[in-house]
C-alpha cells in the first residue's frame, strides 16, 4: 500500500466541488480517475451515477462484488482545503472536508492498486445521497452486476450496518373552515385544532427497541386573528420489521383522521415509504467475509443496526446483500470534519483481504 498515494488522491478528491445535488462534475473525475485503471470499463445511468467494472485478476471467480459510495457532501463543501497534520486530514475550518463520502472512495482507488488477486469487482459511484439517496433510488440496476456489495458510508473503521429500517412518511392536510377569531370563531372549524388533536394522541420518540415515530413539521394558518383553514402536518415512522412500520403508520393515520372527525374538519394523508427494511443475517457470506478481513488486520468488528436510510437500502432492495461499513472519518457535516489517515489504511487493508479472499 502507497500511504501518500492514498493521502494524495483523498485531497484530490476534496478539492472538487460536489455539493449536492451538483455532484456531476465530480462524477466525471472519477469517470476518468477509475477509467484509466488497467482493465476498467466505466458506464452511467440515466441518472447520472457511475459504475466501473473491472474484470477477475488472478482468479477464476466469476461472482463480482461491488464497493460503493456516494458522490455528493453536504454544504459548506466549496473550496475545501485540506490540512495533513498529526496523522489527520481536516479542512481549514470554514468548510466540510468531505471525508463523508469520499474518504471511501480514496480506499477503494487504492485497495484496486494494491490487490494481488480478486474476482470481478464493481465500483458503484451513486448521486444525492445526502438528500436523501436520491441516486441509489433511482439507479438502474440493469447495469450493476454485484452478487454482494460494501457501502463505505460511516464513521469508525470496525462498524458493519447489518440492518436498516422500513421509513414511512406521513404528509397530512387538514382543512377546516376560515373565520373571524374575534368577530365569529364560532362560524369557523380550525385545522389547527384537527392536528393538535391528533398529534396529542400519537405514540412519539422511540416505540420500542426497533420502531420508532416523529411528527417533525407543522404549517398552518395565515393571520393570528383568524380560524385557520388550512394545516399540514409531516410524520414519520420507522422499524427495523417492515410489516410493524406499515401497521404503525396505519394506526398513526387513523388517529389523524378521528382528529378530523371530532372537529368536523377534512383530511388528506398522503403516505409513502421511500426505504424498506432489510436485515442481513450475521452469518451471511456478506457480513462473515468482512469479519474475517476485519479480524485479520486486528479490529474487533462492531456488527449493528441503524435507523437511518443509507444507499445499502436500496441495493438490497434489488438483492444485492449490502453491508455498509465505517470509512474513518468523524464529525461528518461540519467544519471539524476529519478522517484519521491510519484508520484509512487499515480499511484498505480490509478491503483487500476482502477481494483476495474472495478471488
Amino acid at each position: 500500500m502507497n500511504t501518500q498515494r492514498l493521502i494524495d488522491n483523498f485531497c484530490d478528491f476534496v478539492k472538487i466541488p460536489s455539493e449536492s445535488p451538483n455532484d456531476q462534475e465530480f462524477i466525471a473525475y472519477l469517470e476518468k480517475f477509475f477509467g484509466k485503471m488497467e482493465g476498467a470499463k466505466t458506464k452511467k445511468d440515466a441518472y447520472g451515477n457511475l459504475v466501473v467494472k473491472f474484470p477477475a485478476k488472478n482468479s477464476s471467480s466469476k461472482e463480482t462484488v461491488g464497493f460503493a459510495c456516494h458522490a455528493d457532501t453536504v454544504k459548506p463543501g466549496v473550496g475545501i482545503k485540506p490540512i495533513v497534520k498529526d496523522g489527520v486530514i481536516k479542512s481549514s475550518g470554514d468548510t466540510i472536508l468531505g471525508g463523508d463520502d469520499k474518504a471511501g472512495i480514496a480506499e477503494i482507488a487504492e485497495m484496486l492498486l494494491c490487490a494481488k488477486k480478486h474476482p470481478p469487482i464493481e465500483v458503484i459511484i451513486v448521486r444525492c445521497e445526502e438528500p436523501g439517496c436520491l441516486g441509489s433510488s433511482n439507479m438502474d440496476y440493469s447495469i450493476v452486476d454485484s452478487k454482494m456489495a460494501y457501502v463505505f458510508d460511516s464513521e469508525e473503521m470496525n462498524e458493519i450496518v447489518a440492518s436498516g429500517p422500513s421509513y414511512v412518511t406521513l404528509d397530512v392536510y387538514y382543512k377546516g373552515v376560515p373565520a373571524h377569531a374575534g368577530m365569529a370563531p364560532e362560524k369557523g372549524i380550525s385545522s389547527i385544532l384537527a392536528a393538535s388533536k391528533a398529534i396529542s394522541q400519537l405514540k412519539l420518540g422511540r416505540i420500542d427497541h426497533e420502531t420508532t415515530a416523529n411528527v417533525g413539521v407543522i404549517q398552518g394558518g395565515e393571520v393570528r386573528n383568524g380560524v385557520p383553514e388550512h394545516t399540514k402536518v409531516t410524520a414519520e415512522c420507522r422499524s427495523l420489521n417492515h410489516d410493524k412500520a406499515i401497521k404503525f403508520a396505519e394506526a398513526m393515520e387513523d388517529i389523524f383522521k378521528k382528529a378530523a372527525k371530532e372537529v368536523g374538519a377534512e383530511v388528506r394523508i398522503d403516505r409513502n415509504i421511500p426505504i424498506k427494511a432489510y436485515n442481513l443475517p450475521h452469518d451471511s457470506k456478506v457480513v462473515k467475509t468482512i469479519c474475517y478481513a476485519m479480524e485479520k488486520n486486528g479490529v474487533k468488528p462492531n456488527v449493528h443496526d441503524i435507523m437511518g436510510g443509507t444507499d445499502a437500502a436500496f441495493l438490497n432492495l434489488h438483492n444485492i446483500p449490502t453491508a455498509v461499513v465505517g470509512a474513518g472519518y468523524r464529525d461528518n457535516h461540519s467544519c471539524n470534519e476529519y478522517a484519521i489517515i491510519s484508520e484509512m489504511e487499515t480499511l484498505v487493508k480490509v478491503m483487500v483481504d476482502i477481494v483476495e479472499s474472495l478471488a
